[in-house]
C-alpha cells in the first residue's frame, strides 16, 4: 500500500482556520444565548450639581420607570393638568410655588397675585427634612409616583421628587401599597429634624403636593426661624395608641382608615392606670370614713357636754328653788 505524503504547513494552516472557525461559533453563541442587561438610567444623569445625596432614603431608577409606565396605563396623571383651573394655559399651568423652611421644618404653598407674582400663601404644612436636604436653591418638581421605595425596603407614599435622591413623601411605610403599615413612630417625629434628606409629610399633604403640583413647579429651600406666613400646623402624636389606630396615618382619607371612625371613648386604659385610679377611690373612701369618724366623735363629745352641762345647771336651780322653799 502506497501513503500520501501529507505537507506539514499545510496541515498547520487547515488546523489553525478550523480552530478560528470554532472559537468564532463560541464566541457568536455565548453573546446570543446571554441575557441583555437592561439599560437603566444613573441616577446623577438627573441630579441637579452640588446637591447631597441622602444616606438614607433614595430613587430607584428602575423601579421608578415602572411606576411611571403603571400611572400612565392607569391614567394616574396630575390632576390639575387637565382641570379647568389650568386650563391648557400655559400661564396657569404652574399655580403654586413650594417654599421648603428646613429650619422651622414647615412647607409653605404660594399662589400667584394678581400680578402674576407668587406672593399668596394658601397651605403650610408641618414637615421633616434632614442631613441631606438642600440648603438652599429652587429646583423644578420632575416626577411623582404613588409608592416608591425608599433605602431599608420601606415605601413612601404619594412621591413627588424634587431633585435627584430628595422626594417629597409621606412617613415611611413597611410594605407597598399598605396604609396600615405605617412606621409609627416615625410619624411622631413630623416637625423635627427627622429624615436621611428627604422632605416627609403627613398622607393628606403629600397627597395634596402630588395631585395639585404639576411637573416643573418650583421647590425653594431655605432656613429661618419665622415659620412663615401661616404658621407651622402640627401632627398628631400616635404612638401611644392601639396598633390598629396608630398603624395608620391620621390624615389618610383612605375609607378604611379607622381613625375615621375613632372616638375617644373607645380607648381603654391601660392596666396600671385603671390600677391606680382603684387604688385612689379605695383610699379616697378610707380617708373619708376615718375623718367623718373623727368628726363624728368630736362633735358627739361635744354635744354630750353641752347637754350635761345644761341638764346639771337646771337640776341644780331646781334644787336649790325647792330647798329655799
Amino acid at each position: 500500500m502506497r501513503y500520501k505524503i501529507v505537507n506539514p504547513k499545510r496541515t498547520i494552516i487547515i488546523v489553525s482556520i478550523i480552530l478560528a472557525i470554532i472559537a468564532v461559533v463560541v464566541i457568536v453563541s455565548f453573546n446570543f444565548l446571554k441575557p441583555k442587561e437592561k439599560q437603566v438610567a444613573k441616577i446623577e444623569d438627573i441630579e441637579e450639581t452640588n446637591i447631597e445625596k441622602p444616606d438614607g432614603e433614595y430613587i430607584d431608577i428602575e423601579e421608578l420607570e415602572n411606576e411611571e409606565e403603571e400611572n400612565i396605563e392607569q391614567g394616574n396623571t396630575i390632576k390639575n393638568e387637565n382641570s379647568k383651573e389650568n386650563n391648557n394655559n400655559t400661564k396657569n399651568k404652574m399655580p403654586y410655588y413650594i417654599k421648603v423652611n428646613y429650619g422651622a421644618q414647615v412647607v409653605t404653598i404660594y399662589q400667584k397675585d394678581s400680578e402674576g407674582n407668587y406672593t399668596k400663601p394658601v397651605k403650610a404644612m408641618v414637615c421633616s427634612t434632614g442631613i441631606a436636604t438642600p440648603k438652599s436653591g429652587v429646583y423644578s418638581i420632575p416626577a411623582r409616583w404613588e409608592w416608591l421605595r425608599l433605602e431599608g425596603y420601606v415605601w413612601g407614599h404619594y412621591s413627588t421628587q424634587i431633585t435627584g435622591n430628595i422626594l417629597f413623601h409621606s412617613v415611611p411605610y413597611l410594605t407597598k401599597g399598605d396604609p396600615a403599615s405605617l412606621e409609627y413612630w416615625e410619624y411622631d417625629k413630623l416637625g423635627t429634624y427627622a429624615s436621611a434628606g428627604c422632605v416627609r409629610l403627613t398622607v393628606k399633604d403629600a397627597k395634596w403636593i402630588f395631585n395639585n403640583c404639576a411637573k416643573g413647579t418650583k421647590v425653594e429651600f431655605y432656613s429661618d426661624s419665622n415659620p412663615g406666613p401661616l404658621g407651622k400646623p402640627t401632627a398628631k402624636k400616635i404612638s401611644s395608641y392601639p396598633d390598629y389606630l396608630r398603624n395608620w396615618d391620621p390624615t389618610d382619607t383612605n375609607s378604611n382608615n379607622p381613625w375615621l371612625t375613632y372616638k375617644p371613648e373607645e380607648i381603654t386604659k391601660p392596666k396600671n392606670e385603671i390600677q391606680n385610679n382603684i387604688a385612689n377611690e379605695i383610699k379616697n373612701e378610707v380617708v373619708n370614713e376615718m375623718v367623718n369618724e373623727i368628726v363624728n366623735n368630736v362633735v358627739n363629745e361635744e354635744v354630750n357636754e353641752i347637754t350635761n352641762t345644761i341638764l346639771n345647771s337646771i337640776v341644780n336651780e331646781n334644787t336649790n328653788t325647792t330647798v329655799q322653799q
